[in-house]
């Protein structure tokens, strides 16, 4: 398996679009230190855990995927592997651990350069031992919650630009909702609130926010919301159950693809 790991990285790493995809980490801390003079280390931290994670990580990380999972078929090396024998299940969970893998990286990255630019610009270190659990959580959030999306992709197996349309449908579609009362305001449960992916992680994210310097309204709102907060364990629990259904279907569905 560790071998299949590091063969699917290396195939990664020479991709250039690879590259472009992770230096688009650095660009959103550096715009917000732009734009806003006042910035602190909370709001560079949220700025790389939500604007990049959810606007720009989930759709790359399904995009990534299916480069992954489609390069055997587009270069008609898929029989070869399978003569070495490599499973169609290790090949498939491989290609996932390598998206985690670059998922942690691009968050991670972010969190280093926000800091490097909080000492660069005398922004007190407040919480970052905090920050760097949270985004550390949030880039395996987010990779979980991918996988409802890389599974429609796998099985709908079409082209790169399909991929590309149904993953920033996915991210669209989840970030609009994250902003809508009616899912965010709604006790977990067995109700479809709490199994939205991108939603309930943003219900986990906002307890973490600081209300220093919020001003009335933000820290109004954020007490009218705290009943809805969703605790670390539950958000992992949730997630998680949902991307091992979905990994395994998507196992199930890359093996019956004729080779």
């Amino acid at each position: 398996m560790l071998n299949l790991i590091i063969a699917e990285f290396r195939k990664l790493k020479r991709k250039k679009s690879f590259r472009i995809m992770f230096l688009t980490t650095f660009i959103m801390p550096l715009f917000y230190i732009l734009l806003l003079q006042d910035a602190s280390l909370d709001d560079l931290m949220s700025v790389v855990q939500e604007e990049n994670g959810f606007l720009l990580l989930i759709p790359f990380s399904v995009i990534i995927a299916a480069n992954l999972f489609f390069e055997e078929q587009d270069y008609d090396t898929l029989k070869n592997l399978m003569c070495i024998p490599v499973t169609k299940s290790s090949l498939a969970a491989a290609k996932l651990f390598v998206v985690l893998l670059f998922d942690l990286a691009y968050e991670l990255a972010g969190y280093g350069f926000s800091i490097l630019l909080a000492l660069f610009l005398d922004i007190p270190l407040f919480r970052a031992g905090q920050q760097f659990f949270l985004t550390l959580c949030s880039g395996v959030l987010l990779w979980m919650a991918a996988m409802p999306c890389l599974l429609l992709v796998i099985w709908c197996n079409r082209s790169y630009i399909i991929s590309v349309i149904i993953a920033f449908a996915y991210t669209v579609f989840g970030y609009i909702l994250h902003i809508s009362d009616a899912v965010l305001r709604v006790p977990l449960g067995l109700n479809i609130s709490t199994f939205l992916p991108v939603p309930i992680i943003f219900r986990w994210r906002y307890q973490f926010h600081s209300l220093e310097n919020a001003g009335t309204i933000m820290t109004e709102f954020y007490e009218g919301f705290s009943p809805y907060f969703v605790p670390t364990p539950a958000v992992f629990a949730i997630l998680a159950a949902e991307a091992v259904l979905c990994m395994t279907l998507m196992i199930k569905i890359y093996q019956k693809q004729n080779v």
